[in-house]
């Protein structure tokens, strides 16, 4: 699986039912400004995925690549296990800051910035980094893994989101999370000597 897929993919299953999406639908639905709250995600994401490459490209450089492999294939593992034990996922309840319509575009990009930092995306974007080629398709993938999930809540969440099962969606990025890691687990069983 190329650099960018993997990417894309771990990304966005780690994005779905998580905070950051109920914090983008009371922005989007606080400022109805949905053009600055998109603009704000994508600067934030753009500025988180910088950091995230550039600390796993000098990971990368310390640490074994045969040992990398594992960590990436047991890190998507234990993110699984994070999606998939996270408390509070049925509480959609959350209180955040007042965004007034002058600051949507900063206010969004300081809170998903703040929200994001040291998150499980970034941690799994730091992790691909630090354990496969092409940083370039890694920082793409990480970006549009998230615009992926996070953009089409802007408009559409709004509308449902009393009616989104977190716990399931949460459920289910979990079992793919912990396949992924197996699925690369095993492989890197068959192609030891």
């Amino acid at each position: 699986m190329s650099s960018f897929l993997l990417t894309f993919l771990a990304i966005a299953l780690a994005e779905l039912g998580d905070k950051s999406q109920l914090i983008t639908l009371y922005l989007s639905a606080r400022t109805r400004k949905p053009w600055a709250v998109l603009a704000g995600i994508s600067l934030a994401t753009v500025a988180l995925a910088v950091i995230a490459v550039t600390l796993g490209a000098l990971i990368g450089q310390w640490i074994d690549h045969a040992a990398l492999d594992w960590l990436v294939a047991l890190g998507f593992v234990g993110m699984g296990l994070w999606v998939g034990l996270e408390p509070g996922a049925d509480d959609a309840s959350e209180t955040l800051p007042a965004v007034s319509q002058k600051r949507a575009f900063w206010g969004t990009a300081s809170l998903f910035f703040l929200m994001e930092m040291g998150d499980k995306t970034q941690l799994a974007t730091v992790g691909l980094a630090a354990g496969l080629e092409q940083p370039a398709m890694i920082f793409f993938g990480s970006v549009l893994g998230m615009m992926a999930i996070n953009a089409p809540v802007i408009w559409l969440g709004h509308r449902y989101a009393a009616s989104l099962p977190r716990r399931r969606i949460n459920q289910a990025s979990a079992a793919l999370f912990v396949l992924i890691g197996l699925a690369l687990m095993a492989g890197l069983l068959l192609r030891s000597p």
